[in-house]
């Protein structure tokens, strides 16, 4: 059984084979034989997760200076439970079939810290063509179930975007305008769409962030969140 998947959207989309590795125990030895393989086979880059605790995997790839390039934080939340929210009737669902200029502009704000913005290995605007393409596929409904924005007059403020699984509900992006930060405009994002969700039986939401994003985590943590795992991903690059 082959140490790596290789990933088609990525791939497809990247225009580069990309792989995941989920890395368990592994050595120099074994590391250095995947990346042989992956060598081997035309990859370019494999995105290696890792246990924060595991301290073998960590280490080997340190030492062959592997690009750490996100502390990746999982919240959770139940939705069976009351919740105090600040209340508007500011927010809305964005109900248009283009994705306008605002939005994909405050979705490329959403990834600050995202791991493809932050990896100096990316030359071809990577980050800003993801962005792109995650708000506008889920304006038409292929990544989300729902985009709630926050308007005032007839302009966005802000954004969040909503996914359903069959139990489990997904925060994808979030953002607010920087200038309107401070106005508890999040917080009501957030309580729109626990409410959606409860609304439609969903019994728990999620929310991923990065560890270096401490304004992200205590924000969540301030709304109730817990948080569920923390994983670590290496960009291992194969030159």
């Amino acid at each position: 059984m082959k140490d790596f998947l290789l990933l088609d959207w990525d791939t497809h989309f990247f225009g580069y084979k990309i792989a995941s590795v989920r890395v368990t125990e592994f050595g120099l030895k074994k590391l250095n034989n995947l990346i042989r393989e992956l060598e081997e086979q035309d990859f370019k880059l494999a995105y290696c997760f890792v246990d924060p605790d595991d301290i073998v995997s960590n280490d080997s790839l340190k030492q062959i200076s592997v690009f750490l390039a996100a502390e990746k934080v999982t919240y959770s939340i139940e939705v069976t439970r009351e919740f105090n929210f600040p209340v508007t009737d500011h927010i809305t669902t964005y109900n248009f079939i283009n994705t306008s200029e605002k939005l994909k502009n405050l979705a490329i704000q959403s990834g600050l810290y995202s791991r493809f913005k932050i990896d100096p290995d990316f030359h071809n605007n990577e980050f800003e063509r993801l962005y792109t393409e995650w708000i506008e596929k889920s304006v038409e409904r292929k990544l989300a179930n729902e985009v709630l924005t926050y308007n005032e007059g007839n302009e966005i403020l802000g954004f969040i975007t909503l996914a359903m699984g069959e139990n489990t509900g997904l925060i994808g992006l979030i953002a607010v305008e920087e200038n309107q930060r401070g106005k508890a405009i999040g917080k009501k994002l957030i309580g729109a769409a626990l409410l959606f969700f409860k609304d439609n039986k969903i019994t728990t939401v999620e929310v991923v962030t990065q560890k270096a994003n401490y304004a992200a985590c205590r924000f969540y943590e301030s709304c109730g969140f817990n948080i569920k795992s923390i994983v670590n991903i290496y960009h291992l690059w194969i030159r």
